[in-house]
């Protein structure tokens, strides 16, 4: 889920795409995507507000793939 970072064209500050819309276009389960989206939270790369979503808070480099 790193790549979409590269495919939505995201800037620190912008809004990353919806729990259903990453199901929808990875074909994975909403269990899946909360692990992944977990560990991208963990390791600085996205925020979470309750009721507002995640936003892109640092870039993915190269070493910063979980």
């Amino acid at each position: 889920m790193i790549d979409v970072f590269a495919e939505e064209s995201l800037a620190i500050g912008d809004t990353y795409p919806s729990e259903a819309k990453l199901c929808e276009g990875f074909g994975v389960s909403r269990t899946a995507v909360r692990r992944a989206l977990a560990q991208m939270e963990g390791t600085a790369l996205l925020d979470t507000v309750h009721g507002k979503g995640r936003t892109v808070r640092a870039l993915p480099t190269p070493t910063s793939r979980p």
